[in-house]
């Protein structure tokens, strides 16, 4: 399109008459005002279409060859240069559409994801975290997305410039404090972070961000979200699920676009950790983060005892200094020193899950990489999950039944872990041989009972603190968000100039917003991890250790189970879940707390915003009656 200045004219013609329609059915009525503008998202979807399928000839002159399935093309397509022009005319747009928009949709909900207006996709593979080519802001426009907010000029005021917002006090920067502190940030509420270590350093592997996820982080700060977005890979549009450990057979699949869609929400994603950790930091003023300093306790002064009349909260440090403020936010993990002092009544200790965990991030990627998300295997006492995280690379968990505390420290874990899982499928097996053995690390898997009282005075739990839960939902770092989003959300309607009594109902309503629905998703984690203690794909498939006492026991079982009669467990948990997942997706994902006033819902669009799968109608569809379904 760069030689073709006539096709830009009527380009930029067509996108300001669209934008004029949009205007004049708005200040017509509401009635017409989605209609019109995602009529013209699709028109605009449908002149890239055309230009892509030109381009695609054009880029195979000019590479020699057809590029490989998966690699990133090294000159810009044409598409890429025409959403690099239509970027120059996107605030013109926006400007006119986006003062009486709120509620306007990107694309209706009934949009089929599977359909796309754009047929010459190719999927680019990325390492997590590794930017893309230079044209994210035509692909904000392209996405029609509400503008991202300004967050140059907003600063973390201090007390003496609005002394009507209660000053926080956030222990620990991981995550859940990251996020918290950009929610009050972007509610101009004043906070000070603080995080132990005295330096971010790369660590732990990719994290999975669920579409509930991303839309508290876009009503938290949008120009966040969106650098998220652009740098994870998308696996919430592919086939996931479950599958039988040691045949491999599917034995229950995923549609996770379904929640998405029916919310307009972000398809769910994962990225390097310490990715999302370098973004989040980042977006937090300088000024409002100390690093280097623990907080090791705390104590309330009332306004009897303060000697400026007014109550607030003091906090030690493990350097012996202090500081004060009207809330405490604790946000400092599993082993939260804040929550030792808020809850001090029976035994609040982390409980062991009865799992150890092994994983590692290998160079691996499956065959049909484009159609497949994450695999949970599933096995008796053990079960292996599985995620493509994009640049030809693999995800991998491996989950073994053991006492707590048991290092494995022989200096052959990969061999070990082949060992265990030597009668599983292929491709489990494939991605351990392709494993380097000092990428491999282990950890004992702990959560904590769920509570429903995070709050004590002025001092509220979240993140890990409050509800620290298995891996298995993939919702740990996920619930924390949402806790960041609603805290702010609530605190934002305090005015300390009517006295501090507005804290308290501040932090009792975040508790109540937030207590049942992370303690909810908790015991979704924790039930993910029963089913493989009784998994048993056949009768007579790993039975109980005591029958190798009795005489015969054994040799019966084996013979038993070569019949590959189906478990009762096996088909009633089958059934269970045909019947059950589609609304336990639901909940999770569309039953975030962000309001409407918050976040504008939308649709990405496959082949423009986000890759195009090409995945058959019912790739989703067990095939059988549900127990004995394939």
């Amino acid at each position: 399109t760069s030689g073709s200045p006539l096709l830009w004219t009527a380009t930029r013609v067509f996108w300001t008459l669209g934008a004029s329609i949009t205007r004049t059915r708005v200040e017509e009525g509401g009635a017409n005002r989605s209609v019109s503008s995602c009529s013209f998202e699709r028109a605009v979807t449908r002149r890239i279409s055309l230009v892509e399928k030109q381009g695609s000839k054009e880029e195979g002159k000019m590479l020699g060859s057809s590029t490989k399935r998966g690699m990133t093309r090294r000159l810009p397509s044409s598409t890429t240069r025409m959403r690099m022009r239509m970027a120059s005319v996107a605030s013109e747009r926006r400007v006119l559409v986006s003062t009486t928009t709120s509620s306007v949709m990107r694309i209706p909900h009934s949009h089929d994801a599977s359909s796309s207006s754009s047929s010459s996709w190719r999927r680019r593979k990325r390492v997590v975290g590794r930017p893309r080519p230079p044209h994210q802001a035509a692909r904000a426009v392209l996405d029609g997305a509400p503008p991202a907010a300004d967050t140059s000029s907003s600063s973390c005021l201090d007390s003496d410039s609005d002394s009507g917002k209660p000053r926080v006090i956030i222990a620990g920067g991981g995550i859940g404090g990251l996020c918290a502190a950009l929610a009050l940030q972007s509610k101009g509420i004043p906070f000070t972070l603080y995080e132990k270590v005295k330096e971010y350093k790369p660590f732990g592997g990719p994290i999975q961000l669920q579409c509930n996820a991303l839309e508290s982080l876009e009503a938290i700060d949008m120009s966040v979200a969106r650098q998220i977005m652009d740098l994870g890979t998308i696996t919430g549009d592919r086939i996931n699920g479950l599958l039988d450990g040691k045949t491999g057979e599917w034995y229950l699949r995923f549609d996770t676009r379904k929640p998405a869609l029916k919310k307009g929400l972000p398809l769910t994603l994962v990225l390097n950790r310490y990715v999302l950790l370098d973004i989040l930091k980042g977006a937090v003023k300088p000024e409002s983060m100390t690093l280097g300093k623990r907080v090791e306790s705390y104590e309330e002064v009332s306004a009897e005892d303060s000697p400026t009349g007014k109550a607030f909260v003091e906090v030690r440090f493990d350097d012996g200094s202090k500081t004060i403020g009207d809330v405490i936010v604790a946000a400092d993990g599993i082993n939260s020193t804040v929550r030792k002092q808020v809850r001090t009544r029976g035994n609040d200790e982390a409980t062991y899950s009865g799992y150890t965990c092994y994983t590692a991030t290998c160079d691996f990627e499956l065959e049909d990489v484009e159609k497949i998300g994450y695999q949970v295997y599933l096995g008796n006492g053990q079960y292996f999950v599985a995620s493509d995280v994009g640049e030809g690379k693999t995800q991998w968990y491996a989950f073994k039944a053991q006492e707590p505390g048991i290092k494995d420290e022989s200096g052959d874990v990969r061999g070990n872990l082949l060992e265990l899982f030597k009668d599983w499928s292929a491709d489990v097996r494939a991605r351990f041989e392709a494993t380097l053995e000092e990428d491999i690390e282990q950890r004992d898997i702990y959560d904590r009972r769920p509570v429903f009282n995070w709050v004590k005075g002025k001092v509220a739990l979240l993140g890990d603190s409050a509800h620290s839960m298995q891996p298995n939902m993939g919702q740990g770092g996920c619930q924390a968000i949402e806790d960041g989003y609603v805290l702010a959300d609530v605190l934002s309607r305090c005015n300390m100039e009517e006295g501090d009594g507005c804290i308290q109902q501040a932090l009792n309503e975040y508790g109540r917003r937030r207590c049942a629905r992370a303690a909810s998703i908790h015991g979704f984690a924790r039930s993910a991890a029963l089913m493989t203690t009784t998994w048993r794909p056949y009768l007579g498939s790993d039975p109980y250790s005591f029958y190798s006492y009795i005489p015969g026991a054994m040799q019966f079982w084996s013979a038993l189970e070569k019949l590959k009669i189906p478990h009762p467990g096996k088909v009633i948990g089958q059934v269970m879940m045909m019947v059950s997942i589609d609304l336990i997706l639901e909940y999770i994902a569309c039953g975030g707390p962000v309001s409407e006033e918050d976040r504008v819902k939308y649709c990405q669009v496959p082949g423009v915003g986000v890759p195009k799968r090409d995945l058959p109608k019912d790739a989703f569809k067990m095939n059988g009656i549900p127990g004995f379904a394939e």
